[in-house]
């Protein structure tokens, strides 16, 4: 089985959070620094569902 980790973060100047593939992920936002929450690991099947939605 494949996997794929996902980095969880909050961004503080924006107050807004998100997720993603990239090792060192930016807000979505702002495109500022974020703070990176969680790093699980994710089975790829369930990633590529996900994105898909």
């Amino acid at each position: 089985m494949n996997v794929q980790v996902m980095a969880h973060w909050f961004c503080g100047a924006c107050d807004v959070e998100g997720r993603d593939h990239a090792t060192e992920p930016s807000c979505w936002n702002c495109g500022g620094t974020v703070t990176v929450t969680a790093r699980p690991t994710v089975p790829a099947e369930a990633a590529a569902a996900d994105s898909a939605a």
